[in-house]
């Protein structure tokens, strides 16, 4: 009888273990949740308050007479669709003006001729910004992620330096 009385204890204290054990599971990935949200959310916002960038067309050299950002744009999207990409505009990705997809590569494409010069906050901007479209999207996450930054523009020094620091996280493409 004492048997069968301490198996009877020793299953109610593990049924009590296993619960404990899997509501603190729970209330785990509830805040690490609750925490992913509230650092997308802060992202976002501090994306959203990027000042933006003014061109002075006076202070523009002759020689650097970009053409309209869309018909930037569309040469971009010309040279990576004769490659064998299927470009698409992304009117809904801020920052992130073409998505390229063949096979099992995605390419997250920013063309950007507007600005007087690249300098690295762009380029970490526009890294971020992909972070935060990938994040939205789940179902990207499969694919192999190339960042792309495409501009006819000067690059700073730092830029450069960054971008040969970090030749995983972005390329950048300046002869199109």
């Amino acid at each position: 009888m004492a048997n069968i009385l301490t198996l009877i204890i020793l299953a109610v204290i593990g049924y009590w273990a296993m619960m404990i054990i899997s509501r603190k599971k729970r209330e785990l990935a509830d805040k690490e949740l609750l925490h992913r949200e509230q650092f997308l959310k802060e992202t976002q916002s501090l994306l959203k308050m990027e000042a933006p960038v003014t061109v002075d067309i006076a202070e523009q050299s002759p020689t650097l007479q970009p053409t309209s950002n869309t018909d930037f744009v569309q040469k971009v999207s010309d040279y990576f669709s004769a490659q064998g990409y299927s470009i698409t505009q992304s009117p809904k990705a801020e920052g992130i003006d073409l998505i390229g997809v063949k096979e099992k590569e995605l390419l997250l494409i920013r063309s950007d001729n507007v600005i007087k010069e690249v300098k690295k906050i762009d380029l970490q901007l526009f890294i971020s910004e992909c972070s935060v479209y990938i994040d939205n999207n789940p179902m990207l996450e499969s694919r192999l992620l190339m960042r792309l930054y495409a501009t006819n523009r000067p690059i700073t020094e730092e830029a450069q330096r960054f971008v040969r620091e970090n030749p995983v996280s972005l390329r950048l493409i300046e002869d199109i």
